[in-house]
């Protein structure tokens, strides 16, 4: 600190200076040596005490200013005071608020403060900056700045002993340790537990090389967060700061990455409940990281909370190098989201095994231009299965539909292919569709979903396999005779099969599912049923036989699904995967039908094959498993897939 302060001096003092009796200096020298020595209050002496203490450690360094020319008892008297830190940013006041009776209760006073890094105040720091350097060097016109010589350093140090019984609790420390407190936060660092696989290193390079912006496409279950968390740390260790904003669609999502944000040394703020829990905290880390107090802050939020009005204002906030995650980024690719992609964040990383946004390829393009240049490094199922993810088995079951359930496809087939004025080969629910084509597609897509058979064939699965464990079930929230199919498939797995199976829905809290997550990897639930929330961010690594009652056409879906039940785990050595298929028909009779109920119907098989197809391929038994769907091809033209 340095202090420039005006002397008390007495009239005798004044008259002397002004009649030349002798050197002004050595006069206000010999004053202030006076005083000094004059002491005899107490608590006068106790606040030298600390005084002598700071310019002992040469922590703070004062002159004394005094007017020039002839006195008149007036005094140096300009209020002025600045903060700097170590990276040059400033805070300057001019003013004060005396800590007097009058000065604190009964006088109208005004500070002005001012930032540097405010673009109006720029100019005035500036100044004011300049004007106290020309002041310490004693440059200003009509002042004379005295240094301190030896002999008031000495009278003033030797009160710095005097109070002994100061609280010990205050404890003076160097300048060093100041601002070692200040700038530090735990490093970022790879944990050395963590090795990361050559596919890993691989995307993080690719990541630096774009300039610390793209998009990796990874199979679900092959490490994308450690992947991005570790690029994240390797950028900290590179630029000596961060902070890293991680964006996910979910909120159990949110606490999986605070879990491994923590083993990389970040304190995330969790940004997704009630805003009182962490808007205040939030702020506060970005001031402080932006005036280089903190070097690096983390907050993971949801989806929904980054869209919110508030949430982009705090982030319009950061001033400094700043890193944005996106998980399961395909779900921030509307253009409504998109829009509130902050601009100013330099350093962006995308995460998907699905970076391709279905049937919206404009979102995709956005998606990309924000990541540019798009996907740069991609690591697919075919790639990880067998070194990083689990072998499977593959078996497709054939469901024909019910006498009724037929009936009812075929009448809204014949509606829909009259609808069908172009003869689409491949007719999906999308944006172009509306009206009535519309709902009766959506009708009979949840015919083919609650189809009664699928019920009957899981249990002739199943019926000779009662006690087997680690099963889960993706069914569809179709009703069969009035019932949910979710609500049916656990009736019968629990009733007639008398197996214990749980729910896994919407419906379920937070902590009841980590509870199920538990007890199922443990045996003691045999059976998750779930709806869709076992389709992104939750890992259930303990499945070993998953059964696929209902699957839209999405590729996102069911590529997300297969890539959950393949994750390794030290009791599974394959995992087995059961899909149920449903035809309109016996394939008997498809030769005999028209061309136009023969074109709606192989644009069903075609959606439902694409995915088939998809999981046969990469299976360890793929020839039996392409085996059973040879007929299905064969009697709608569809051999190519």
């Amino acid at each position: 600190m340095q202090l420039i302060a005006s002397p008390y001096l007495s009239e005798e003092d004044v008259e002397a200076i002004n009649r030349g009796y002798r050197n002004r200096e050595d006069i206000i020298k010999d004053s202030l040596l006076r005083q000094l020595d004059g002491i005899d209050e107490t608590i006068v002496k106790e606040r030298l005490s600390f005084l002598a203490r700071l310019i002992s450690e040469n922590r703070l360094d004062i002159k004394i200013a005094v007017l020039r020319g002839k006195l008149d008892r007036g005094i140096y008297h300009e209020k002025l005071g600045i903060f700097q830190d170590g990276l040059g940013n400033s805070v300057v006041f001019s003013g004060s608020a005396n800590e007097t009776e009058g000065g604190l209760r009964s006088n109208f006073e005004q500070v002005d403060v001012f930032c540097s890094w405010r673009p109006g105040d720029y100019e005035r720091v500036k100044k004011k900056n300049s004007n106290f350097a020309e002041l310490w060097d004693n440059k200003t016109n009509n002042l004379d700045v005295i240094t301190f010589n030896d002999a008031i350093k000495n009278s003033l140090l030797k009160y710095a002993t005097y109070y002994k019984d100061y609280d010990p609790g205050f404890r003076c420390i160097s300048l060093n340790s100041v601002n070692e407190t200040i700038n530090t936060c735990k490093e970022p660092i790879v944990p050395s537990y963590i090795t990361l696989r050559n596919y890993q290193k691989e995307a993080i390079r690719e990541w630096f090389a774009k300039d610390g912006s793209g998009i990796f496409e990874m199979a679900t279950g092959t490490g994308k967060t450690i992947t991005a968390l570790s690029a994240a740390a390797m950028w900290y260790k590179h630029t000596r700061q961060i902070g890293v904003i991680i964006v996910c669609p979910y909120s159990h999502l949110v606490e999986q990455w605070a879990d491994e944000t923590k083993k990389f040394n970040f304190e995330p703020i969790l940004a997704y409940e009630s805003r009182a829990k962490w808007v205040d905290e939030l702020n506060h880390q970005i001031l402080s990281y932006n005036l280089g107090n903190i070097r690096c802050f983390c907050v993971i939020t949801t989806n929904k909370t980054f869209l919110t009005e508030e949430f982009q204002k705090i982030l319009d906030k950061i001033s400094k190098g700043a890193m944005l995650i996106v998980d399961e980024a395909h779900h921030i690719g509307a253009k409504e989201a998109l829009n509130k992609l902050p601009e100013h964040i330099q350093f962006r990383l995308a995460l998907s095994a699905t970076p391709v946004r279905w049937m919206d390829p404009e979102g995709t393009a956005r998606l990309n231009s924000y990541f540019k240049p798009g996907v740069i490094y991609t690591f697919g199922l075919k790639e990880a299965i067998g070194e990083f993810l689990t072998e499977y088995y593959y078996y497709p079951h054939i469901v024909e539909l019910t006498e009724d359930e037929m009936q009812d496809y075929h009448d809204l087939s014949k509606e829909i292919a009259r609808l069908n004025i172009f003869q689409r080969d491949s007719i999906e629910i999308d944006s172009s569709t509306s009206g009535k084509f519309r709902n009766l597609l959506i009708k009979r897509a949840k015919l083919i979903g609650r189809a009664r058979n699928k019920t009957k064939l899981l249990y002739n699965l199943l019926k000779d396999r009662r006690d087997s464990k680690f099963n889960l079930f993706y069914c569809g929230d179709e009703k069969v005779d009035g019932v949910r199919q979710v609500e049916e498939i656990i009736r019968m797995l629990g009733q007639d099969l008398e197996m214990k199976v749980h729910p896994f829905t919407s419906g379920e809290s937070t902590d009841e599912r980590k509870r199920l997550l538990y007890e199922f990897e443990k045996g003691d639930v045999q059976g998750l049923v779930a709806i869709r929330c076992l389709d992104e961010g939750v890992d259930v690594p303990a499945t070993q036989t998953a059964y696929i009652l209902s699957s839209s056409t999405n590729p996102r879906e069911f590529i997300q699904r297969r890539g959950r039940i393949l994750r390794r785990h030290p009791n599974k050595k394959f995992a087995y995967i059961h899909d149920f298929i449903v035809v309109p028909r016996n394939l008997s009779e498809v030769q005999e039908i028209s061309p136009p109920i023969f074109n709606t119907e192989r644009a069903l098989i075609k959606k439902e094959l694409m995915r088939a197809s998809e999981f046969a391929n990469l299976a360890f038994n793929s020839g039996e498993a392409r085996e059973v769907l040879l007929e299905l091809k064969q009697k709608y033209n569809l051999l190519y897939l």
